[in-house]
């Protein structure tokens, strides 16, 4: 399946923006779970543009050094610019830096994409958007949650240890 382009409304009279939102699911190694593969956010000019405003990526074991989850945000700095290493890093601009944004589980979720779009005024906000996008927020966040429960038992024993089960009610 291929992603599609959608356009937001900017507030900017004129102005366009599009979003592209992917998710690729699979298994986990359980074979119970659906876990993200990879997931990418980006916000663009146009509906074709290659080059936008910034994109989050996820790629679950990302093999070439990168982070896993990152930001990278489509600019100029003349700062990275003089800091290229010019053996290396000959003609390397910003928006190929990525920009670690919290790793497998604690990454930002779509919700706190749209919400940046909105509080910094780039989109039109829709009435009681924020009842909206924090319960698909806090979904999310019990999801990885429980996904890092179950990959660290030790750390949840640790935890009942410490503080009991004697604030949940009975069964």
């Amino acid at each position: 399946m291929a992603a599609q382009r959608f356009q937001l409304r900017p507030r900017a009279p004129r102005a366009e923006l599009w979003m592209d939102v992917s998710f690729q699911l699979q298994l986990d190694a359980e074979r119970e779970h659906l876990m993200v593969k990879q997931s990418f956010f980006g916000v663009f000019g146009a509906k074709a543009a290659k080059h936008g405003l910034f994109h989050y990526d996820y790629e679950r074991n990302k093999a070439d050094g990168y982070p896993d989850a990152h930001l990278q945000v489509y600019g100029v700095s003349e700062l990275f610019t003089t800091l290229n290493d010019p053996r290396v890093d000959t003609g390397r601009s910003l928006a190929q830096v990525h920009f670690p944004v919290g790793g497998k589980r604690f990454r930002p979720c779509l919700e706190d994409v749209i919400e940046f779009l909105i509080v910094e005024r780039l989109v039109e906000a829709r009435e009681n958007y924020e009842k909206v996008l924090e319960a698909g927020r806090e979904t999310f966040r019990r999801n990885q949650l429980m996904a890092a429960m179950r990959r660290d038992r030790a750390t949840v024993e640790a935890f009942v240890e410490r503080y009991g089960t004697h604030d949940r009610a009975p069964a």
